[in-house]
């Protein structure tokens, strides 16, 4: 499980917790493995002092497990676990389109042509979670999608992204109802294709140890 160095220049909590979610977001430890500090130090080419720091915050934040006496390890998901936090990221994406301006209008930011349609369509739920103006709805949408990140790298496998994509793009273009529609049918997507995606986590944290 190599992971990436962290970038020159940042103090070495930052590099630390920088690189651990990073790596949590990519799906790069298998789901209930130990967090071990002196090999993350090791192989971060970091002290102990950063990566314990860096993993207290992430138990703080819960994208990790703080099993008193045992240590940290990474957050064993099941398929009720992973329905459960996408109905969580519905239904704060739902209550954002509810608690938004009356006078906002609905157009998310201009499309960057680097962006595959997985990471176009995640633009789109963002600017949805923000566009209440709501920081701390923002904050603990933002919590979810972090928790959901190793799963949501796997969904290109199973899901037509393109697809997807072209209907949250006419769903802003045809208004709130219209999105809550669409938001609503993406999530009982996943919903239904819970245990698909769990074995595909799970077979790709195993290829990523290797």
């Amino acid at each position: 499980m190599p992971l990436n160095s962290p970038v020159h220049g940042k103090d070495p909590f930052t590099a630390a917790l920088d690189s651990l979610r990073q790596a949590l977001r990519d799906g790069r430890f298998a789901l209930g493995e130990p967090l071990t500090i002196t090999a993350l130090a090791h192989d971060l080419r970091l002290s102990a002092t950063p990566i314990r720091e860096a993993l207290s915050r992430l138990a703080g934040e819960g994208l990790i497990e703080d099993r008193r006496g045992r240590g940290y390890f990474t957050r064993r998901l099941d398929v009720a676990d992973l329905t459960e936090l996408y109905g969580l990221r519905r239904l704060y994406l739902v209550e954002a389109l509810h608690a938004r301006p009356a006078s906002a209008a609905l157009s998310p930011p201009g499309e960057v042509d680097a962006l595959t349609p997985a990471e176009r369509a995640a633009q789109i739920l963002d600017w949805v979670a923000a566009s209440a103006g709501n920081r701390s709805l923002f904050e603990v949408y933002r919590r979810v999608c972090d928790r959901l990140a190793p799963a949501i790298e796997v969904e290109a496998l199973l899901l037509e992204g393109d697809r997807e994509l072209a209907a949250l793009e006419t769903a802003t273009a045809a208004g709130p109802a219209a999105m809550v529609e669409t938001l609503n049918q993406i999530h009982l997507r996943r919903r239904d294709l819970a245990p698909e995606i769990i074995r595909a986590m799970r077979a790709r944290a195993n290829i990523s140890t290797l």
